[in-house]
């Protein structure tokens, strides 16, 4: 029982130091901004609709943005970003691909932020798909 006791502590050493490595690697590639919000809308592709039920978007430092779309199905598409009309309440966004193909989409939209710029307060996107042809749409607005 006496080397259990003396286990233990080192064991929570290592396990502290690996939490620590593991937030410092995090910090260090962290996105710029992550924001995300339960709420209400609709994604349409071609003549297809689906409840948008959640949205997480990534804007990275660098000008590439990240998308998820929370649904019956899941939708991950990237693109670009770049800061709106109303500054940083408001979010210009290029589309250009989703996780399969990096270039298939073509189109943008706008992330609209609330006053704390910390999380979302809508998120509206038009793209077009080059192979299918197919407009998807986007409408979503947070609770």
């Amino acid at each position: 029982m006496g080397s259990d006791r003396m286990l233990k502590p080192i064991a929570l050493a290592i396990l502290f130091s690996l939490l620590t490595l593991t937030v410092s690697a995090l910090g260090q590639e962290s996105p710029s901004l992550v924001v995300s919000a339960n709420g209400q809308g609709t994604i349409k592709i071609g003549g297809e609709e689906f409840k948008l039920n959640a949205v997480v978007v990534k804007l990275f430092a660098d000008g590439k943005a990240e998308l998820h779309l929370i649904s019956d199905i899941s939708v991950f598409v990237n693109g670009t970003w770049t800061r709106g009309a109303e500054g940083a309440k408001e979010i210009d966004l290029r589309i250009t691909g989703n996780a399969a193909t990096a270039t298939n989409l073509e189109g943008g939209g706008k992330l609209f932020l609330n006053e704390d710029r910390k999380s979302i307060k809508g998120l509206k996107l038009q793209v077009t798909n080059r192979i299918s042809r197919k407009v998807i749409e986007v409408s979503f607005v947070a609770k």
